[in-house]
């Protein structure tokens, strides 16, 4: 075993992470493919970016794949939907959205335009139903857009006449997160919730102004994110904003942001700019040890080659795993907090044939009689001893019910077998944790706790999957289908 000799710092982070969402594993860094990640699915085993050849999607069962167009912003969680920046047919720079079956297409703008930028991806919500950035009005004010399939681009209520930006979206679509110019041009950190006009979190009775940018959202919707003051912070409508500090440094030109945080509040990850203009570090902030260098935290904690990180992207509902890149190659870095967890079992082509040939979309189970596949994913911290998993399925027939079910095995070897109209994926020593009823959209989740249904121990490796039923368009014929496979090792 190497012995590390930590700095006070790090050596209190790793105290810290020690006790509460503790490092139930030696941390590890993983480079998984070129070009700077952007976004990723909520369950982590899709994401989307850029590289050299532009706009690309990576899954876990086909790795890195190219999907032309300008660049890759966000992705949904089943990797189905991409929100990104592209040219249109008469050479404008506008907001796309790219689909398997459909390509790049153009979603437009609100009329207006500066030279040939007409609009401009930022964010979307996890089901990729709800998207977000900047739509030129004229060729000096632009505003934020919620665009939505069925209303299309809609300019967002503004409080002035200044410009507006949405940076980020949350989970559920719910909430809108970016700036809003005040009269005197400062951007003033603002989340529209379908209120008349905006919220600007960071006025005070001190501070009616309010400077700063929403950058992301907790899962929960509980925390945003973002910059001030040239550094990060976090807030919540209870405790308000939460500075994170600097890194050192004597710059002038010295600035940070956050840009991701998990589900409790209590790990953010983003960026600090250390020295102007390339000298830029991952970093990651915590309540008890404040800000760090990722990278520094990674290795105190027994990561092997870990590169020099520029920039922190996104963080796991359980603040144990973090999609970033060092300018170069992306990655993920695994703090081993809270148990591990990976997709496996698709019906998307991949792997095991679907039994009708019904392929589902990249990354979920086999096509349903709603033409899609649905897709399960994790959230929440998998603590076997204070577990808050809560297992996800989109995709589904909508009002009608499905089983979540535990197995202790991966079904012919993750490939899974066939089953009514989808593949069984997990087996052996199953376990029935929850019947839920899919709603109108077609989504579903757990509410009990799965640890203690499952009698999980920390350490065990344990197999997720939800059986449902298609009773009225079953494409094969058996009225009923399955979701992919996910798999949990579970921490303290």
């Amino acid at each position: 075993m190497k012995h590390l000799s930590l700095k006070p710092a790090l050596l209190s982070l790793a105290l810290s992470l020690c006790s509460g969402s503790a490092f139930a594993t030696q941390a590890s860094w993983t480079t998984l493919g070129g070009g700077d990640a952007t976004d990723w699915g909520m369950d982590t085993s899709v994401v989307c970016g850029t590289d050299p050849g532009g706009a690309f999607l990576w899954t876990a069962s086909l790795g890195q794949q190219s999907l032309g167009g300008g660049e890759a912003v966000a992705v949904s969680s089943s990797g189905s939907v991409v929100f990104g920046n592209i040219q249109d047919l008469a050479g404008n720079s506008v907001a796309g959205l790219w689909s398997a079956s459909s390509g790049w297409t153009s979603l437009g703008g609100v009329g207006g335009s500066s030279g040939t930028s007409i609009s401009s991806a930022y964010a979307m919500s996890g089901d990729g139903t709800v998207a977000t950035g900047l739509a030129w009005v004229n060729a000096g004010t632009a505003g934020a857009f919620r665009w939505t399939p069925a209303a299309g681009m809609v300019l967002l209520p503004q409080a002035g006449a200044g410009s507006s930006r949405g940076n980020a979206v949350s989970e559920d679509g719910s909430l809108i997160g970016g700036w809003e110019e005040s009269a005197s041009g400062t951007r003033r950190a603002a989340i529209w919730d379908g209120s008349p006009g905006p919220t600007f979190i960071l006025t005070t009775p001190s501070d009616s102004v309010g400077a700063g940018e929403v950058w992301g959202f907790s899962e929960s919707n509980q925390f945003a994110v973002g910059s001030r003051q040239g550094q990060g912070f976090v807030w919540d409508a209870v405790g308000g904003a939460t500075l994170t500090g600097t890194l050192p440094s004597t710059d002038i030109f010295r600035t940070g942001s956050a840009n991701a945080v998990s589900d409790d509040g209590q790990v953010v990850v983003g960026w600090y700019r250390v020295s102007f203009p390339f000298d830029v570090r991952a970093t990651i902030w915590t309540p008890e040890a404040g800000i760090q260098e990722l990278r520094d935290v990674l290795i105190a904690a027994g990561a092997t080659g870990v590169p020099n990180l520029r920039t922190a992207v996104a963080v796991s509902a359980d603040g144990s795993r973090i999609l970033a890149h060092d300018g170069f190659d992306w990655g993920i870095a695994d703090l081993g907090t809270g148990g591990a967890t990976s997709s496996f079992c698709y019906g998307d082509g991949s792997g095991s044939a679907c039994p009708c040939g019904n392929n589902g979309a990249a990354g979920a189970g086999c096509a349903n009689g709603t033409g899609q596949g649905a897709s399960l994913s994790r959230a929440g911290t998998a603590s076997a001893s204070s577990s808050s998993v809560v297992l996800q399925a989109t995709g589904l027939v909508p009002n009608q019910p499905g089983l979540y079910f535990q197995g202790l095995n991966a079904i012919n070897s993750g490939g899974g077998n066939a089953f009514g109209d989808g593949l069984r994926c997990a087996g052996g020593g199953v376990v029935r944790l929850q019947v839920r009823t899919a709603d109108a959209s077609g989504s579903s989740n757990t509410t009990s706790d799965i640890a203690v249904r499952g009698s999980v121990s920390s350490g065990d490796l344990r197999r997720y999957q939800l059986w449902y039923r298609d009773p009225l368009s079953s494409p094969c014929g058996s009225g009923f289908n399955l979701s992919n496979g996910v798999e949990i090792t579970w921490g303290a």
